[in-house]
């Protein structure tokens, strides 16, 4: 989960991330990630960016 937030929220890339939650191998990292939720880790940040937009779009209307 917070390699999720650093990628999202500080506009981290994946290895970083991965390397700053305990990771030593991005490859690891990347398909544990995958596992977890479902999507590797820049397509479900991108997938949430879309999500947070679409939201604040619908709530300016």
């Amino acid at each position: 989960m917070e390699a999720r937030r650093l990628m999202l929220a500080e506009k981290s890339d994946a290895a970083n991330a991965a390397y700053q939650v305990g990771y030593e191998s991005p490859s690891h990292f990347s398909r544990e990630y995958s596992r977890m939720f479902g999507a590797p880790p820049m397509k479900d940040v991108e997938r949430l960016r879309l999500l947070i937009a679409g939201g604040r779009n619908a709530d300016t209307y």
